[in-house]
């Protein structure tokens, strides 16, 4: 084990397990713990020296020690703490202790002594050198020597709670040295020495009776350090190792001695029944399996090549050296030496005749009568043997490196068939058939006949390096193929063994053993169990070749060989201890161990120790874990791996399950799950998206607020200066409208001038009434921005009855009107249409002189708007303008004034109002008018 798991100590005094599966060691150097995989030191700075003797669990659990200075400690919260300094009680002796439920009893050279636990009160329960003591559960026994007038009288003591018996007298003339007691549950046993021997008393529990017991002579001059009793076997640890013996009849009846050159201290059996033994000088050592037992070769330069059963759990071994071994179980009876220097290939046991085939690798082999140990050289008839299988009638099957070969009365003659000339690799010889494995396939063949048939699978052609039968079927195993089944001259595949590297096959019964790289197993061909033989168990090696006794199995190595028990002890049942969560560690920093942690954000690196207790548990421990609300599956821990990390969790809940199994254990355990819930980040809570909200709600709030505000004071400007605007364009129109109305009334105060002059006074009236109306209408009108077009045409009427008056009635005019115009809804731009009358009549008709033609029409086109069109057929606007230009004395302003007023309601007004005029042509391209069309919204 020391070079296993580097001891930190060679000097170890005792060894206990707790119950969460903890070996502790009390050792030179100090208090140490083991997990599985390393060691911790534990001390109290109040310490005197470093030695720690005597661990004791109290009822609770809780582990108890001390030190010769008198020191009692204990182990709480994983520091070791100091209980009491009893040094003017002990006075430097080592003395035991007893853990009762409110006290501690320690047990000195000045007698024995009470210490509360609650107050570390001291009593003195008797007085006595009391330095020999033990108890087992509520019973305990002291050894008192006497050092009153009667010093050859000493006592042993039955102490129960407060109670206390005298149980047996000793007398001693030289006195009782070194006084040990050992309590189990049926007896006592009590040892001392006496000039030197070991005496030893055994006392009945339960009976109270004494007697002396007859000290074995293997263990009368050894320093006794421990008794342990294992089984109902008594364990002495001694100077020489262990002795086991049972006590028969108060006989102590000798079974076994172990580690006869070590000086073994201590002895714990752990809870994977593992045996621990301290040493005094040499470590701990750990035996997986006692009942596996490892034997060398007395000289180690022998190697073995060759091994056979014999009878009676006797088994022979062949060695390079021309050596034959003869064993009774891990016992060498007898040897027997070839001349020269022989390397033995194969050995084979003819049971009925008693007698060995030895085989050479050369041109030699032997037969050895057992009976007698002679050897009978047979040249080459048997040399280089690969395979034996003896047949019915005295026949014997004989496979070499190049034939096979059937011998008759092999021991006696030298008849033979040569069956088949290739190299043997096995052979079995069963219901009356011989199965052989050639280098080039197997073969059933018929003894008699000698008839051969090839076995193939998959129709391919198999090389087999064992073959093995049990009670029912005949196993192969191949080099290519794993285990195959040979029923009825078919083979089948069996699937358990498919991942095994098999080396070598034996049939015991129904069982199959099969030896391979990762140890040795048992197959029952029945219920298809599979059991493991591995370095748990004792055999940590590669198994190739081994054969089978009555009781054991030997497995050969090279210089030596493992025994194994064929009894239940041989397969261990595992167990997995506890997982334990050792530390969590958040953000790289180590904090208490809980299940419900609540983290922030920013808390997401977790990193999880963990641990089962056992003997090389990181070796032999495979974990695996699970996230439940991400994982499916479970997922795989490398082994040797003792920690889970998450780097960078998300938020959310999640919770981590671990489960951890002993690989060669059935069922896995599994750790109280611990769950981790990592807020939010602050940027991703309901409360910030609400602080945001609102923060982007008063933005846009201000935003909009100040936005508003700012057209408001635009609207506001605008409003000043479309009041302004239009303040200026009423004044403008107004002026316009004041400057038309006097042209108006020049034109027709001319046309009544012409009336007076030419002394027509009854038009001259007519026209003056009529005059003196549409004047009126001009006066209401030019007062208003806009009026109906009723009353725009009622005064367009009356001007142009005026003007057809001027014009001697030579002129025809036609107001036309839209039945669908709602003329009295209408509004148009006071007198607007006028001008463009106006002009008609006097640049159009005025200088025509007949015919002359005037319409005006009134409609709704589309999108609602009113056209009003002004057509005359006159001159035309060319012949006009050159007219205009002979006579520059009148300046026409109506029309220039209208042009100005549309102006004014488009851009200050918004009212688009459109003006297009059109010359008329005839069909000589001579003019024939003009058409005004004026498009205004209704």
């Amino acid at each position: 084990m020391a070079n296993v798991t580097n001891l930190p100590d060679i000097e170890f005094y005792d060894i206990i397990e707790d119950k969460e599966n903890y070996i502790w060691l009390a050792a030179d150097k100090g208090l140490y713990r083991y997990n599985g995989k390393s060691y911790q030191l534990f001390k109290n700075p109040q310490q005197k020296g470093n030695s720690i003797f005597q661990l004791k669990l109290d009822q609770h659990g809780k582990l108890w020690c001390n030190n010769i200075n008198g020191q009692i400690f204990y182990v709480e919260n994983n520091e070791l703490k100091l209980f009491f300094d009893a040094n003017l009680l002990v006075k430097g002796q080592l003395s035991p202790y007893s853990i009762l439920e409110d006290k501690i009893r320690i047990f000195t050279i000045n007698g024995v002594f009470d210490i509360s636990k609650k107050d570390k009160k001291v009593t003195q329960f008797f007085e006595g050198n009391s330095i020999g003591f033990d108890d087992f559960e509520d019973v305990s026994y002291a050894f008192v020597i006497n050092e009153t007038k009667d010093k050859d009288l000493h006592y042993v003591y039955k102490i129960k709670q407060d109670t206390i018996k005298v149980v047996l007298k000793i007398k001693s003339k030289t006195g009782a040295q070194s006084p040990k007691i050992f309590t189990f549950k049926k007896e006592a046993l009590i040892n001392f020495k006496e000039k030197g021997l070991n005496k030893l008393y055994s006392i009945n529990v339960k009976t109270n009776k004494s007697q002396q017991l007859n000290t074995p002579s293997l263990i009368k001059y050894l320093t006794i350090y421990n008794i342990v009793n294992l089984e109902d076997n008594y364990w002495f640890l001694t100077t020489a190792g262990v002795f086991v013996f049972k006590l028969e009849n108060n006989k102590l009846k000798f079974i076994e001695q172990l580690f006869e050159t070590e000086s073994i201290t201590d002895l714990e059996v752990d809870f994977n029944s593992n045996y621990w033994f301290t040493t005094l000088d040499n470590g701990v050592f750990v035996s997986p399996n006692l009942s596996i037992r490892h034997t060398f070769l007395n000289n180690l330069k022998d190697k073995i090549t060759a091994a056979c059963t014999l009878n009676n759990n006797e088994f022979l071994l062949g060695t390079n050296t021309g050596k034959l071994l003869f064993y009774k179980e891990a016992k060498l009876i007898k040897t027997l030496t070839f001349p020269g220097s022989k390397i033995i290939g194969n050995l084979f046991y003819l049971e009925k005749e008693d007698q060995v085939i030895v085989s050479i690798n050369a041109s030699e082999s032997f037969i050895v009568n057992l009976k007698n140990d002679k050897i009978i050289d047979k040249k080459n008839k048997f040399s280089v043997a690969k395979t034996f299988s003896e047949l019915e009638n005295n026949n014997l099957f004989y496979g070499n490196y190049k034939e096979a070969i059937i011998y008759h009365k092999p021991l006696t003659s030298d008849s033979l068939n040569v069956i088949r000339k290739n190299r043997v690799k096995t052979s079995l010889f069963t219901n009356n058939q011989l199965l052989v494995s050639f280098i080039d396939g197997l073969y059933t063949i018929n003894p008699i006949t000698l008839k051969q048939k090839e076995l193939k699978f998959k129709n391919k052609s198999i090389l087999v390096n064992s073959i093995a039968k049990t009670t029912h079927n005949i196993w192969l195993a191949t080099q290519h193929n794993g285990l195959l089944q040979l029923e009825n001259d078919t083979l089948k595949p069996v699937s358990i063994a498919n991942k095994l590297q098999i080396n070598y096959i034996k049939s015991e019964d129904n069982f199959l053993w099969i030896s391979a790289e990762e140890g040795l197993y048992k197959y029952n061909t029945i219920t298809n169990e599979i059991k493991h033989l591995n370095a748990q168990d004792g055999l940590n090696i590669s198994v190739n070749q081994f054969i089978i006794l009555e009781d054991n199995l030997v497995v050969i190595l090279p210089n030596s060989f493992f025994i194994l028990p064929k009894t239940k002890q041989l397969f261990k049942q595992f167990k997995t201890s506890k997982i334990k969560i050792d530390s969590i560690l958040i953000n790289d920093k180590d904090t208490l161990v809980g299940l419900n942690y609540e983290l922030p954000y920013y808390k997401n690196k977790i990193k999880i120790y963990f641990n089962s207790n056992g003997f090389e548990s990181n070796k032999n421990v495979s974990y695996q874990f699970k996230i439940k609300e991400i994982d499916t599956i479970w997922q795989q821990i490398p082994l040797n791996t003792h920690f889970v990390m998450f780097n960078n969790l998300p938020n959310g809940k999640f919770t981590f399950e671990l489960q951890g199994k002993n690989l060669s254990a059935k069922n896995a355990i599994s750790t109280t799950p611990i769950t981790f819930l990592i807020e939010k980040p602050f940027w991703q809570t309901y409360w910030f998206y609400f602080i945001i909200f609102l923060l982007l709600f008063g933005v846009i709030w201000l935003f909009f607020k100040w936005k508003l505000k700012q057209k408001e004071t635009q609207r506001k400007i605008e409003i000043d200066k479309i009041l302004k605007d239009k303040k200026i364009a009423n004044l403008r129109l107004e002026n316009l409208r004041s400057q038309m109305n006097p042209h108006f009334i020049f034109n027709a105060l001319n046309s009544i001038q012409d009336y007076i002059i030419s002394n027509e006074k009854e038009l001259a009236s007519s026209y003056l009434v009529k005059f003196s109306r549409l004047i009126r209408m001009y006066l209401d009108y030019s007062q208003q921005n806009e009026i109906t077009l009723e009353e725009e045409l009622n005064a367009l009427k009356l001007y142009l009855e005026l003007e057809k008056v001027r014009f001697e009635e030579e002129l025809e005019y036609n107001i036309a009107v839209d039945n669908q115009l709602k003329t009295r809804q209408i509004k148009v731009p006071s007198l607007f249409i006028q001008p463009y009358v106006e002009n008609a009549l006097k640049h159009g008709l005025l200088h025509k002189l007949n015919d002359r033609k005037l319409l005006i029409e009134a409609k709704i086109i589309q999108q609602n708007k009113l056209q009003i069109t002004v057509e005359d057929n006159g001159i035309g606007r060319v012949q006009s303008e050159k007219l205009k230009r002979s006579n520059q004395q009148h300046k026409p302003f109506a029309t220039k004034a209208n042009k100005e007023r549309v102006h004014l309601y488009k851009n200050k007004l918004k009212r688009n109002i459109t003006i297009e005029v059109e010359d008329l042509y005839d069909e000589n391209q001579i003019a024939s008018g003009t058409r005004v069309v004026i498009i205004m919204p209704t």
